[in-house]
C-alpha cells in the first residue's frame, strides 16, 4: 500500500473504516475533551476503542479556536497500531518493526513545506496570540496545573555529532512564548541538553504536532538508532524534511504545527504536576523550558493530541507496542536467540512494568537467558520479566496467572537482579517526598521463567471437536457473541498414555463400564 502522505489522510482512513468519531457540537477543551474519551478507556472493550475529532473547541474564558483536536487517533487499540504500521493484524506488528529498524531509508530535505504555509514569528508571537492561539486540551481537569502538549514530538540535535532525536516528551503551557519541558536524564533530549551545557550553549529545539503513525510511533519507542530513517522505513519511502525558520533543524514537512525555539542550559524552573502513565500525578519540579522563537503551521491544521494518564489509554498501547518491537528485535535480530514467539508489554502497568515473553523450548529458547538480555538494557527496563511457553497467550492476564501458577517454582525459576534505570514515576522506588533521590535508588527486577521444564498432563477442557460442536448449538440458540480466549479446547502436553487416551475415547462412547471392569482387575491389597 501507498502509506498515508500526513495526518489529514489519516483521519479520512480512519473515518471511511468507522473507527473515527466525529463530534460537531462545541466541547471545552479544559473541562469536557478529556473527560469525554476518558469513558472509553474505562467503559469499552478495547476493541470498541475508537479516534475522536473535535470540530469546534471551545476553552474555559469562552474563546473558540479554528482549528479542530484529534484525540486518541494513533493507538487506542493495537488494531489501529497495525493500521498504521501498514499491516494487517497486530501479530504482524513486532517484525514490521524489526523490518524497519533493520532496512532503515534515509529522509530527504526539501525547500518549502506545508507545515510553513502561516508562520508567525518574533514580534508577531504575542500579538497573534502564540502559544495560546493553539487548542491544547487540559488531560487530567481537577488535578493538573495547567494544558499540556502530551503529542509534542521534540526535536534536538547532537551538539557533538548533529544526530538528531524525534521525541516524546510533554510541555507544559507556560505562556504565549514559553513552553516546559518534562524529561528523564537517561532520555535523549536531556543527553544533548547536558552536552550543549557542557559547551556553554543553549539548545535549539523544534516541537512538531500533528503528524503521521510512522513519525508518532517512532517518537515513542525509545528506538535505539534515530527516528527519522526508521519511520521511512516503516512507509517504504523517504520522509521529507523541511528545515526550521529561526533554528537549524530538519522537521517533516507535512506536519501540521512546528513549534521553534531555544532551550536555556543556565537555568530551570518548575515544571508540573501532570497526570502521567503510571496512573499517578507526577509531581512539581525543576526542569528545562524553551522560551519560543517561531509557531508554522498549515492553513487547514489540526491539533493532535495523546490520550495519555492512567492505563489502560492511548500512550499505554503507544509506548508498549513501540517497545515490544525494540525487544523483540533485541532477542531475535541482535542476540539471534531462537524460539522467540512474541512479547508482550501489559496496558495494565502502563506497558513498563510487566514484560511477557512467548517463546518455545523445543524451537530453542533459552528462558531465563532471554529474561537477562531485557533485564541489561541500558535504558527503563520493565520490573516484573515473565516467559511463558508457546500455548501461552502473553496479552492475557489470566493465562500468565496460571503459567505463573503451576509451571514454576520461585525457588527454581525466580531471579532478582538490579536494573540500571527504572523510572522515577514508580513512587514504589521512593515516596513523593523524596522522588529527587528516586533515580539514585536502587532498582531491581524480578525475572520468573513460567515455562514447562518437562511434559505435563492434557489440560482440562474438552477437545477441540467437542468445544467446536458446543460453538454450533451455541449459535443456534441465538446466545451473545463470543470472545474466546486461549487455551478453549483441551491439549497434550507430553505426559498422557496410550491408556489414558483409550479410557477418554471408551467414556465418549458410553463404554465406560469396560474401563470400571479393568479397574476392578487392576485393585491391590491393602
Amino acid at each position: 500500500m501507498t502509506y498515508y502522505n500526513n495526518l489529514h489522510e489519516w483521519l479520512q482512513f480512519l473515518e471511511a473504516r468507522g473507527r473515527l468519531i466525529r463530534v460537531s457540537r462545541p466541547i471545552n477543551k479544559d473541562t469536557e475533551l478529556h473527560p469525554l474519551v476518558r469513558l472509553q478507556f474505562r467503559g469499552l472493550k478495547e476493541k470498541d476503542r475508537k479516534g475522536w475529532l473535535f470540530e469546534k473547541v471551545t476553552d474555559v474564558a469562552g474563546r473558540t479556536y479554528d482549528m479542530p483536536v484529534a484525540l486518541a487517533v494513533m493507538a487506542p487499540s493495537r488494531s489501529f497500531y497495525a493500521l498504521g504500521m501498514g499491516v494487517s493484524s497486530p501479530r504482524e506488528i513486532v517484525a514490521k518493526w524489526a523490518e524497519a529498524q533493520t532496512h532503515p531509508i534515509p529522509p530527504r530535505i526539501i525547500s518549502s513545506a506545508p507545515c510553513q504555509e502561516l508562520s508567525c514569528e518574533h514580534g508577531s508571537l504575542v500579538d497573534g496570540g502564540g502559544l495560546g492561539m493553539l487548542p491544547v486540551p487540559i488531560s487530567t481537569p481537577g488535578f493538573d496545573c495547567a494544558p499540556f502538549l502530551t503529542s509534542g514530538h521534540w526535536v534536538t540535535k547532537d551538539p557533538e555529532t548533529g544526530a538528531f532525536n524525534f521525541g516524546t516528551y510533554r510541555g507544559q503551557i507556560k505562556s504565549p512564548t514559553r513552553l516546559g519541558l518534562f524529561a528523564f536524564a537517561y532520555q535523549d533530549i536531556s543527553r544533548h541538553w547536558t552536552k550543549a551545557r557542557a559547551l556553554g550553549k543553549p539548545l535549539e529545539a523544534a516541537v512538531v504536532i500533528g503528524s503521521t503513525p510512522n513519525l508518532s510511533y517512532c517518537s515513542t519507542a525509545r528506538l535505539p538508532i534515530p527516528e527519522y530513517p526508521v519511520a521511512g522505513g516503516i512507509a517504504g519511502a523517504p520522509l521529507d524534511l523541511v528545515r526550521c525558520k529561526t533554528v537549524d533543524l530538519l522537521v517533516p514537512a507535512q506536519s501540521e504545527i512546528v513549534i521553534e525555539g531555544i532551550i536555556p542550559t543556565d537555568e530551570l524552573e518548575p515544571e508540573g504536576p501532570f497526570g502521567e502513565f503510571t496512573g499517578y500525578m507526577a509531581h512539581r519540579e525543576p526542569d528545562k523550558f524553551m522560551n519560543v522563537t517561531c509557531i508554522t503551521r498549515k492553513r487547514d491544521a489540526v491539533f493532535q493530541a495523546f490520550f495519555s494518564q492512567f492505563p489502560p489509554s492511548e500512550s499505554s498501547v503507544l509506548r508498549g507496542v513501540g517497545m515490544e518491537g525494540v525487544i523483540f528485535k533485541l532477542l531475535t535480530v541482535d542476540y539471534k536467540m531462537d524460539g522467540i514467539l512474541d512479547v508482550s508489554l501489559h496496558e495494565a502497568a502502563g506497558s513498563h512494568g510487566l514484560c511477557v515473553v512467548q517463546m518455545s523450548r523445543a524451537g530453542g529458547a533459552k528462558p531465563l537467558e532471554a529474561l537477562r538480555l531485557i533485564a541489561e538494557m541500558p535504558r527503563a527496563v520493565p520490573k516484573i520479566l515473565i516467559a511463558v511457553d508457546e500455548d501461552i497467550d502473553p496479552r492475557d492476564a489470566d493465562a500468565v496467572n496460571w503459567a505463573m501458577s503451576y509451571r514454576m517454582q520461585p525457588h527454581r525459576d525466580m531471579e532478582i537482579r538490579e536494573i540500571s534505570s527504572s523510572t522515577a514515576l514508580d513512587f514504589s522506588l521512593a515516596p513523593p517526598s523524596s522522588r529527587a533521590d528516586a533515580e539514585k535508588i536502587k532498582a531491581t527486577a524480578v525475572l520468573i521463567d513460567a515455562s514447562r521444564k518437562w511434559d505435563y498432563p492434557p489440560t482440562s477442557l474438552p477437545k477441540k471437536e467437542y468445544m467446536e460442536r458446543a460453538q454450533s448449538i451455541w449459535q443456534e440458540l441465538g446466545l451473545p457473541d463470543l470472545e474466546l480466549r486461549h487455551p478453549w479446547f483441551g491439549y497434550n502436553l507430553g505426559s498422557w498414555s496410550r491408556d489414558d487416551e483409550e479410557d477418554a475415547e471408551r467414556a465418549v462412547k458410553g463404554e465406560h463400564y469396560v474401563t470400571g471392569k479393568e479397574r476392578e482387575g487392576q485393585r491391590k491389597r491393602l
